[in-house]
């Protein structure tokens, strides 16, 4: 018969968890909202579309170049206030996008991509700090899984509200679950409160500048691997369809829905798999999914669907099992904040440069093959560097 204190503990635990789904649902789900209604919102601003292509790029560019600002943010104002600059300001940057002038709309996304960052770096510490070492792997999965979610239901529901009431309020309207969030981490902020402080000040050793180790370089690599994969076919798959097979845009769009789907059940089947076999077999059987999916494309394009799963459980499983390594083997939560940073630094910075990467090659060879070559490779890449990091990360014993 369980305690009231275990009682307490486990409703601490469950409102965690919904305040950690609920932000990682605004992570992604304000990106994504403005690729479904593109052509009204690029006639709306009369921008050409190279500099409608800012509006995606700056975010990711922000995910690489401003992440010392949430170890920063989050000394002065504690993890859970952190959050909360983060999520105000994803919805201010929501709202604003929706204004008329491009120029706003470009401020805004600084604005949001700056927020979103925030995020990204602070949940692996508050799971890390938080969530019981056995339930570390659930929590990221809860994480990714909500951030699949969200990109999938913000890309259904976009266009049908665009249609009723207008692209400039159906980006905006995205907004409102931020509003539901910030309710949540208020909760979570006051009952944090209570106790003792979140990130107490440092000690003379931690102000010492972070020094990333072998493992987190490994991470950073696998991570960018991960991100390169993931943003290369996302925005190349439909065109490779619809120039190779000739399939319709319907058609070649349903590619990438199933992608996306299939990062729900990646981000669900890593932590059960975690409970039978070592990290580096589960991170290798993610990356041979990820292979898959550019031999198939080489290979064997009429089975498209088939790689399109595949590749999908592979980007779901892919950056939850990296987060829970972040979230296992990162220490005290200042050094798990540093590491999630240092990785994410580097990540995303890598990957903000695989999509026009991609094009470049197809623009240059005149076909799909090389471009899926590259694709193969940073696939690859993540196979080796993620095997390795998980090796290494296997023998430092959680705390």
């Amino acid at each position: 018969m369980r305690t009231d204190e275990e009682r307490a503990a486990r409703r601490r635990l469950v409102l965690l968890l919904a305040a950690i789904a609920l932000l990682a649902f605004q992570l992604r789900s304000p990106l994504v909202a403005l690729a479904p209604v593109a052509v009204e919102a690029q006639r709306g601003w009369d921008v050409s579309p190279a500099g409608f292509g800012l509006l995606t790029t700056i975010p990711l560019l922000c995910f690489g170049l401003t992440t010392p600002l949430a170890p920063w943010l989050a000394r002065r104002v504690g993890l859970e206030g952190a959050i909360e600059w983060c999520i105000g300001g994803i919805v201010v940057a929501t709202v604003l996008r929706s204004f008329d002038g491009f120029g706003v709309a470009v401020a805004s996304v600084v604005l949001l991509g700056v927020a979103v960052t925030i995020g990204n770096v602070l949940v692996p510490t508050v799971i890390r700090r938080d969530v019981p070492a056995r339930g570390r792997g659930a929590a990221t999965s809860v994480y990714s899984v909500a951030i699949n979610v969200g990109t999938v239901i913000t890309s259904l529901i976009t266009v049908p509200l665009g249609a009723l009431l207008g692209w400039r309020v159906a980006i905006a309207a995205w907004s409102v679950a931020g509003v539901v969030a910030a309710v949540v981490w208020v909760v979570v902020l006051q009952r944090s409160r209570r106790n003792a402080p979140l990130l107490p000040p440092p000690t003379v050793a931690e102000r010492a500048r972070f020094r990333p180790d072998v493992l987190a370089v490994l991470l950073a690599i696998a991570f960018a691997a991960q991100g390169s994969s993931y943003y290369g076919v996302t925005t190349w798959l439909p065109t490779l369809l619809s120039d190779e097979r000739g399939y319709s845009a319907a058609v070649a769009g349903s590619a990438s829905s199933v992608f996306q789907l299939g990062g729900i059940a990646g981000a669900i089947i890593v932590p059960l798999l975690r409970l039978r076999f070592r990290p580096r077999t589960v991170i290798g059987l993610i990356g041979l999914l990820w292979v898959s999916l550019p031999v198939v494309l080489l290979a064997a394009p009429e089975h498209f669907l088939l790689g399109s799963i595949a590749g999908g459980i592979a980007q779901g499983g892919g950056f939850t099992a990296i987060f829970t390594i972040i979230a296992e083997v990162g220490g005290d939560a200042r050094r798990t904040t540093a590491l999630s940073a240092f990785v994410q630094s580097v990540g995303y910075l890598v990957a903000a440069a695989a999509p026009p990467a991609v094009g470049a090659v197809h623009q240059a060879v005149g076909n799909w093959f090389a471009p899926m070559l590259v694709v193969l490779g940073t696939t690859l890449a993540f196979l080796v560097f993620g095997v390795l990091a998980a090796t290494l990360a296997a023998r430092r014993a959680p705390a």
